[in-house]
């Protein structure tokens, strides 16, 4: 018995032994990789000349002209001098999808966290989805392309947000495909969403065009400040008019105020009760919004 637990023992420690042989060079080449020497964009230009050609014209090309330790390609790729002597594509950092988009964001940041220090992409609803810079924006676009971006506009946001692009084929919208509105008028893509729709506090970003709505009133609609504008309007697109939730008006006042006067009974789904509550956003004169 104690001859069978020899055997086993060393078989175990020989086959321990080639395990530490075979990982321990691998992990001082991936050492060597990232420690590898800065050689300049000029070097990349060598095989990348149509990557270097739409980097030179983008905004990223000003870090040449900057004092910068670390600039050019390899502020983004980490130093190529690996890379150009053997080509192995694994001794730089790429941006493909088999990179962690914690870590294509964190090169991003390396910079763009610097130049503005209130800069919260992390707690964004895009980083927590992983959604990362590069999704969006591309570091050495083709000529003409705004802000780096992927595809123009509105489109790069329908690219992901499908169930919008139905709203937004509606004709009660907003008029955010005719170029009148912008995503990014109300959307904040680079920082936290507190709430998943733009209710409560959030209602200023509706204010910001609707400023008639604003107020303030001596008495408010209690919707605005519980769950906002969206509680009424679906801001995308709706097949009801004005953009509200229900197609008739007492069915959208009944969803919140089940509990009617007495003489509220004759009236059904196809009354108006905006026809006397009509400052129903609110008033300076009447509770009931009559007037």
């Amino acid at each position: 018995m104690n001859k069978n637990n020899l055997i086993v023992g060393l078989f175990a420690s020989v086959f321990l032994f080639l395990i530490i042989l075979l990982v321990i060079p691998s992990l001082i080449a991936k050492e060597v990789d990232v420690q590898g020497e800065y050689v300049g964009s000029e070097t990349c230009m060598e095989c990348h000349e149509e990557q270097y050609k739409n980097y030179k014209m983008s905004i990223h090309y000003l870090t040449e002209k900057k004092n910068l330790k670390i600039k050019g390609c390899e502020a983004c790729h980490g130093p190529g001098s690996i890379h150009a002597e053997e080509g192995e594509i694994e001794a730089i950092f790429t941006f493909d999808a088999a990179t962690l988009a914690a870590d294509k964001t964190e090169k991003c940041l390396n910079c763009h966290s610097q130049e503005n220090k209130n800069f919260v992409f992390l707690g964004s609803n895009h980083m927590k989805g992983s959604v990362t810079c590069s999704d969006c924006h591309q570091a050495h676009p083709e000529m003409g392309k705004d802000m780096l971006l992927t595809k123009k506009g509105y489109k790069l946001c329908l690219s992901c947000h499908q169930e919008i692009a139905q709203k937004l084929a509606l004709n009660e919208r907003h008029r955010i495909t005719e170029g009148m509105v912008k995503c990014t008028d109300c959307h904040k893509n680079h920082e936290p969403s507190l709430r998943t729709r733009l209710g409560g506090f959030k209602q200023e970003t509706c204010y910001k065009c609707h400023t008639d709505k604003q107020g303030p009133f001596i008495y408010e609609h209690g919707a605005i400040r519980v769950e906002g504008c969206t509680s009424c309007h679906d801001p995308h697109g709706s097949v009801n008019r004005h953009m509200l939730t229900h197609q008739g008006t007492a069915d959208l006042c009944f969803s919140c105020h089940i509990s009617a006067p007495i003489w509220h009974t004759r009236f059904t789904a196809e009354s108006v009760c905006t026809n006397c509550h009509s400052a129903i956003h609110g008033s300076q004169l009447d509770p009931h919004f009559i007037k």
